[in-house]
């Protein structure tokens, strides 16, 4: 996370791509998208199939 993106408490100016929003739903969205990758990294199975 790039600090100088939080213009203040509650604003978030992404320095990169120039998305504006709300610091604290920015936050929930990257949460929740972690915990999706994790769910799903969870359900693929690591064991080979068998023949």
């Amino acid at each position: 996370m790039e600090k100088k993106n939080r213009v203040d408490q509650a604003r978030f100016i992404c320095r990169r791509c120039g998305v504006v929003a709300h610091a604290d739903r920015n936050a929930s969205r990257n949460i929740a998208a972690r915990g999706e990758a994790a769910w799903i990294a969870r359900r693929e199975s690591r064991v080979p199939a068998t023949p």
